[in-house]
């Protein structure tokens, strides 16, 4: 008998820190395995599938994830082997209907071996989300409202679920190196990883222009990056 999936939550409370792309990523290397995945957003930006070269056909999709969650039916969209999507296509899920979402997760997971959700702040979703979450990924900036954001993130829903914390978009400024030092202090002896600052770099921006993951390419100076998602995803797993 198959076990439920593993329900992995990618979520920062701050907009812009690549929370979609991190989840794109992870959810692409853990089908390397092999396994079966199911990615959801609730960015209203929808950007996944453009980040997957499949924008064209995302344009297709008319019923998303609050389809799935009121019908029980709705569209999905292939963006790899073994890798399937599922937006959200309107922010007006009625509170009555968001309590569905975790019937809809629970049928989900007699089917995939993991659920990756891109969390941006829905109000009726948002707690769901986490409380549905077995695992946490917080991508961030290392400045001061994101890092204060984490800690007080951390007070409500306390570490247990949080597995990883990657800064994202870094430029290594003394600015950055400080606000990275204070996460690092914190979290040294904790399970939650710190990964090591990926820097923002022309290279990831050629793959995202080509539609194109982490693992779709085998250039070298993006070996360090590799090498952190990797560190990710065994505590994922």
């Amino acid at each position: 008998m198959k076990n439920d999936a593993v329900k992995i939550l990618v979520k920062n409370q701050k907009g812009g820190v690549g929370k979609s792309l991190i989840a794109f990523w992870l959810a692409h290397g853990l089908t390397l395995e092999n396994k079966t995945v199911l990615l959801l957003t609730s960015d209203s930006q929808d950007n996944i599938p453009t980040f997957a070269g499949k924008s064209k056909e995302a344009k297709e999709m008319s019923k998303g994830l609050e389809s799935w969650i009121i019908n029980g039916i709705g569209d999905m969209l292939e963006l790899r082997k073994n890798l399937d999507y599922i937006p959200l296509k309107t922010l007006n899920i009625r509170q009555e209907d968001s309590f569905k979402f975790k019937n809809f997760i629970e049928i989900m997971s007699k089917k995939v071996d993991y659920i990756v959700i891109d969390a941006s702040p829905v109000l009726e979703l948002d707690d769901i989300f986490i409380e549905c979450a077995d695992k946490i990924i917080i991508p961030t900036f290392l400045d001061e409202v994101t890092t204060t954001g984490i800690f007080n993130f951390m007070k409500k829903i306390g570490l247990n679920k949080i597995k990883a914390i990657m800064p994202n978009r870094t430029h290594y400024t003394r600015l950055e190196r400080i606000y990275y030092s204070e996460l690092f202090s914190a979290f040294e002896h904790t399970n939650i990883i710190l990964t090591v600052p990926i820097k923002h770099s022309a290279e990831i921006a050629k793959l995202i222009n080509a539609g194109k993951t982490l693992w779709e390419t085998k250039i070298k100076i993006l070996d360090p990056v590799r090498s952190e998602f990797k560190k990710v995803l065994e505590v994922i797993k």
